[in-house]
């Protein structure tokens, strides 16, 4: 029997690693400007300095998902597979990058898959009506 169980758990599932980096759009000046920028640098140094070891960050305005991994390594565990997140994690590296801060991202990050959110109508609720 535990023969059989060995060989179970040698067969390990393989995983498809995407590259993250060949994904990221090309950043227009504005974006190369705002993550360069003061407040940038400050959010990302706030980062290193309110997060623990191990600690993990859902951004989720942004579709990315951050764990701090040392003092000078903050790692992607996930990104949403939406333009916009590629864009903004795109932004995030060149601010780690310019902070000295390294991002590691391959075979770390986890593509989740976007799923648009449907806007439901607001039902007007009755109210008084005036004559």
């Amino acid at each position: 029997m535990k023969e059989n169980m060995n060989e179970r758990n040698n067969e390990q599932p393989t995983t498809k690693v995407l590259p993250i980096r060949k994904n990221f759009p090309e950043l227009s000046d504005n974006e190369v400007e705002h993550a360069k920028s003061h407040n940038s640098l400050s959010w990302a140094h706030s980062f290193m300095i309110e997060n623990k070891t191990g600690h993990t960050k859902w951004l989720g305005h942004v579709g990315v998902h951050l764990q701090k991994v040392d003092d000078d390594v903050v790692r992607c565990i996930g990104v949403v597979s939406h333009t916009w997140c590629f864009t903004a994690l795109s932004m995030l590296n060149l601010t780690f990058e310019t902070a000295n801060i390294r991002l590691e991202l391959e075979p770390y990050t986890l593509v989740i898959p976007y799923t648009p959110v449907e806007e439901t109508p607001v039902e007007e609720e009755p109210g008084l009506e005036v004559a």
